[in-house]
């Protein structure tokens, strides 16, 4: 086979990876902690050359908290939980900043308030006071509104500070929810949010409305990724995606939930409005062209294999995946790319004993 040579390379060259990753962190001294295999695959694979340089620059003995910070930074999943951490904290001190900021400020409103109460009383109860001790009074009353004025506008200035601090932290807390619900390659939801999805299909058990749940396999995607690298993968990938957004409608979901595994959700449909919007995808798929590398002339098509099982015949969200993937497992089983409707028959003649297909 003319591919052999090229397929073999690609996993020899994964391989290196892998063992250079592990050789560079115990050289290194890095703790064997996952999120840490997380960032050195990243920097040694050079798919982020920016996150790469940073890396080097951390120098021979890089620190954990050093290694946090790029990994936070660029939103590996594996450091979520520490860019949580962080977002609380940097939250914590701007609420804390701004409570403080209150106090102060309410104090010293108390102390003028009480200033001007006491002039106020002077000039009921001593009508006849001097003009020179009116004057003394009226003087410390005016310096007291200059500074007032001074720390209205200094506290207006701390909290339009802590305003723009507090965006910045929505805004970072926005960004890590994305990176945890979100597939990096393809920008799609990720296996995470589409759990969320399958649940809210449901309330206490019934189907809050009518819906379907299409699981597709990408025939051919595994295959291309073992001759031609995972470059190869993830340019298919990115080419399949505005397809599978473009073909649903805007309330329907689409997430990618495996290597080469899609999960969609088509709400107000009956079976057959659900199979005829598979097959439309299907079609569509089928007529990506995939450049391959170093062919300049040569491409390869893709096609789906689609289970499709309907919200109300199932009890939940468990059952209802475990259905459409018994029939995305019928339809594989034949041998050739389709579609097929979860039926009772299909159910009855699975083995007790299946197991949903890995990822």
């Amino acid at each position: 086979m003319t591919d052999k040579p090229q397929h073999d390379g690609n996993q020899a060259q994964n391989a290196a990876i892998l063992l250079k990753v592990a050789q560079t962190m115990a050289k290194l001294g890095v703790a064997p902690f996952p999120r840490n295999y997380e960032l050195f695959y990243e920097a040694l694979s050079g798919s982020n050359p920016q996150l790469t340089r940073e890396f080097a620059a951390l120098g021979a003995h890089p620190m954990q908290n050093q290694i946090e910070q790029i990994g936070v930074k660029y939103h590996l999943s594996g450091f979520a939980a520490i860019e949580a951490d962080t977002i609380r904290a940097d939250t914590a001190r701007s609420i804390s900043a701004v409570s403080h900021a209150l106090k102060d400020s309410i104090a010293k409103k108390e102390v003028f308030a009480a200033m001007l109460r006491g002039f106020i009383a002077r000039l009921e109860t001593d009508p006849v006071a001097g003009m020179s001790d009116f004057a003394d009074d009226a003087a410390r009353l005016r310096d007291a509104v200059a500074v007032f004025e001074r720390e209205e506008k200094a506290f207006a200035a701390a909290m339009n500070e802590t305003v723009t601090q507090l965006g910045g932290i929505d805004s970072d807390i926005e960004t890590m929810r994305k990176a945890a619900t979100r597939d990096p390659v393809t920008g799609l939801p990720n296996r995470i949010a589409f759990s969320a999805k399958l649940t809210a299909l449901y309330d206490d058990g019934k189907a809050v409305g009518p819906a379907a749940l299409a699981l597709v396999t990408v025939e051919g995607l595994r295959d291309m990724g073992e001759r031609h690298g995972a470059a190869a993968v993830e340019k298919a990938l990115k080419k399949l995606a505005p397809e599978f957004r473009k073909s649903v409608k805007k309330n329907d979901f689409v997430a990618r939930i495996g290597t080469d595994e899609f999960a969609f959700v088509f709400h107000d449909v009956s079976a057959d409005n659900a199979e005829a919007i598979a097959q439309r995808i299907c079609a569509s798929v089928e007529g990506v062209q995939v450049a391959l590398p170093n062919r300049a002339f040569t491409t390869q098509t893709l096609s789906l294999s689609t289970g499709i099982a309907m919200a109300f015949t199932a009890s939940g969200g468990v059952d209802l995946f475990t259905q459409a993937e018994l029939a995305l497992r019928a339809v594989r089983s034949g041998g050739k790319p389709g579609t097929l409707v979860f039926s009772a028959a299909i159910g009855g003649r699975t083995k007790k004993t299946y197991s949903p297909h890995a990822a």
